[in-house]
């Protein structure tokens, strides 16, 4: 069982049309509503892949009581902390150009009662893993890395994809097994550098594993005693949430104890399996399967 851990979920709505203009009416050719947030993404994902997961979030209000049902329904175990009410995200994918126009509502600040639920919540996960992930309001980074601090010295294993001052926040409290961000997240902690040097960098402040994914150039993992490079082979034109699918199939290889080689291939190859419909972790296993032979990893130097 793997915990995830976000402290802004959301209903995701996406909608395809022709093209998207500003000031026009449009009708979607197409609808998908999700539960989402990327720590939902995540455990959705582990759920298609075969790994059983658990949601902490804090969720409310008639849609946080349906994404609640609908994560029930893929057998995904919830522990919800109550809040007021959930926000929705809005996508427009336009056919013509393949872009996406998006609609962020922002997410309700918890107050102690949730923040306190939250913490109870984790408090309740004494084993195994945790994936982090989302964005973290400033003003609590200091409370999520305290939270964190107490699960890694129970033998938690920590995966974080945060950014910011939450993630130099948790890096200074602990040690974390996992920290995976993308390269301009990982510039923001430590200025510019190469994908290897910024995994470096990572590993260095407290990360047993450290990995940086670099768009089409793919990602660079650096632990103990390896320095990889993966990349996809043929990839979709949906590329939202992918990389929390990354981080999903990295999990889901590494809870199976394999090398770092095999589980950042099946992260890839769930990353790539994404892209190739449009909505977060709406891929199924056999996509997954079916991208692994054009992963290609080799050693980073």
């Amino acid at each position: 069982m793997i915990a995830t851990l976000g402290l802004s979920p959301a209903l995701d709505i996406s909608y395809g049309v022709p093209e998207v203009s500003v000031g026009r009416i449009h009708r979607p050719q197409w609808v998908i509503e999700l539960a989402g947030g990327k720590s939902l993404n995540v455990a959705r994902a582990l759920a298609v892949l075969g790994t059983p997961a658990r949601v902490i979030a804090p969720l409310g209000g008639p849609i946080g009581d349906g994404i609640v049902a609908t994560l029930a329904a893929m057998a995904i175990e919830v522990d919800q902390v109550p809040v007021a009410a959930t926000r929705r995200c809005v996508s427009a994918y336009s056919e013509e150009d393949g872009s996406v126009t998006e609609f962020y509502e922002p997410a309700l600040p918890l107050d102690e009662a949730a923040w306190q639920g939250l913490g109870a919540a984790v408090d309740r996960v004494t084993d195994g893993w945790l994936a982090v992930s989302g964005s973290v309001p400033a003003e609590q980074a200091g409370s999520l890395a305290e939270l964190l601090a107490g699960a890694t010295a129970r033998g938690v294993r920590v995966a974080l994809d945060i950014h910011g001052p939450a993630l130099a926040a948790v890096l200074a409290a602990s040690e974390v097994a996992v920290v995976k961000v993308n390269r301009a997240e990982a510039i923001e902690l430590l200025g510019e550098g190469s994908a290897r040097e910024l995994a470096d960098g990572l590993r260095a402040a407290s990360a047993g594993l450290a990995v940086v994914t670099d768009g089409p150039d793919g990602a660079v993992a650096v632990g103990e005693g390896a320095a990889l490079r993966a990349v996809p082979g043929e990839r979709g034109g949906y590329p939202v949430g992918s990389g929390d699918c990354f981080l999903a199939g990295l999990l889901h290889g590494l809870s199976r104890s394999m090398d770092i080689g095999a589980a950042l291939t099946w992260a890839t190859a769930a990353a790539a399996a994404n892209t190739r419909q449009p909505g977060a972790a709406r891929f199924d296993r056999d996509q997954a399967e079916e991208a692994l032979p054009g992963v290609v990893v080799s050693e980073e130097r």
